[in-house]
């Protein structure tokens, strides 16, 4: 029998429950308690813990929606309006601004994407009216969980155009990358993070209109919808017909452009451009019906036609999200530099 006092008892844990059992707590207690021991310290900085605990938080992560506010050039305002869409009827959470994660750097212009919890951010200066693009232009990568933000990396002249960027995560490399589609022409460009440079890639397969582009990332590729032979500025479904769109998809390990065909339940053209979206970690486009429905179907299987699967919404349920704007929201705090 052990008669000394509990205040003197010494537990010890093996190693591998203690990572067990951090891989599990918030973000923002594991910042606190790396200041119990430079032992853990250590064990929360490393690498190999930081991808064990992104894949615990993201088993059970909420998907959001993000209201126009982020596009606040004060580079503070995050506020997010989050709802379960498939849920009938769908929640609606306004969730509170969260001071622990404020941005100080407020000359960033646009938010390009964010992965794995960390945030890509454009910023310019010398604004062009002539073409609405930067003279000056740079990047720089932010991990709000962990406060740390990278160096600015500059662009030429080339690459003043925030809407036609995207970003995403190469699976095969570990890799984050930018890519940046030379706005009217097929020219591709990645910028790769570690190496630092900009470089040419394959051509896209159709040219990039910058009011039509919207790049999803997805399962290590990035996506986008493109109309065959249409250049107009403006969307007008009168002008096309349903056997113009096509999805193209950039893999990022690859570097190769691959053509993917809309469902083919989608057979008449839309009053609104069609759109395309992540849900679960699949690929999802969704489009109008005749206004009075509103259809996502989901691609379960990445690439494979026969699997996109349809969900049907009325219009009157969806008025309580008509006034949100639809854009990709940061994912689940993250350790990932």
């Amino acid at each position: 029998m052990n008669l000394l006092p509990p205040s003197q008892l010494q537990v010890f844990l093996p190693g591998e429950l203690i990572v067990e059992v951090l891989s599990f707590l918030p973000v923002k207690s594991l910042m606190r308690l790396k200041c119990v021991s430079k032992s853990w310290k250590y064990l929360i900085s490393e690498p190999s813990f930081a991808k064990l605990h992104l894949n615990r938080t993201t088993q059970d992560a909420v998907s959001t929606i993000v209201s126009n506010n982020i596009y606040s050039r004060t580079g503070t305002e995050m506020s997010f309006t989050v709802f379960r869409l498939l849920e009938n009827p769908p929640i609606i959470i306004n969730l509170p601004r969260d001071p622990y994660y404020p941005l100080n750097d407020k000359a960033f212009r646009y938010i390009v994407g964010s992965c794995n919890g960390l945030l890509c951010l454009f910023g310019g200066t010398g604004y062009r009216e002539d073409n609405g693009g930067y003279r000056e232009n740079w990047l720089r990568f932010w991990n709000p969980a962990t406060r740390i933000i990278s160096e600015k990396f500059h662009g030429d002249d080339g690459l003043g155009f925030p809407c036609n960027y995207t970003f995403g995560y190469d699976n095969s490399t570990e890799t984050y990358k930018v890519v940046y589609f030379t706005r009217k022409t097929t020219n591709v460009r990645v910028f790769s993070l570690g190496v630092n440079v900009w470089r040419n890639i394959q051509d896209s397969h159709m040219i990039h209109h910058h009011r039509q582009m919207k790049v999803m990332h997805v399962r290590g590729s990035v996506n986008w919808l493109a109309i065959h032979n249409y250049i107009s500025y403006y969307y007008n479904f009168k002008d096309i017909t349903i056997e113009e769109f096509v999805i193209i998809s950039l893999d990022l390990g690859t570097e190769t452009h691959t053509k993917l065909l809309p469902p083919h339940g989608f057979d008449e053209v839309p009053f609104v451009i069609p759109n395309l979206s992540v849900l679960k970690d699949c690929l999802c486009f969704s489009h109008d019906f005749k206004r009075t429905h509103f259809i996502i179907w989901q691609m379960k299987q990445f690439g494979v036609q026969e699997s996109w699967t349809r969900f049907v919404f009325t219009a009157a349920r969806l008025k309580a999200v008509a006034a949100i704007q639809r854009r990709p929201a940061p994912q689940q705090p993250s350790l990932l530099r």
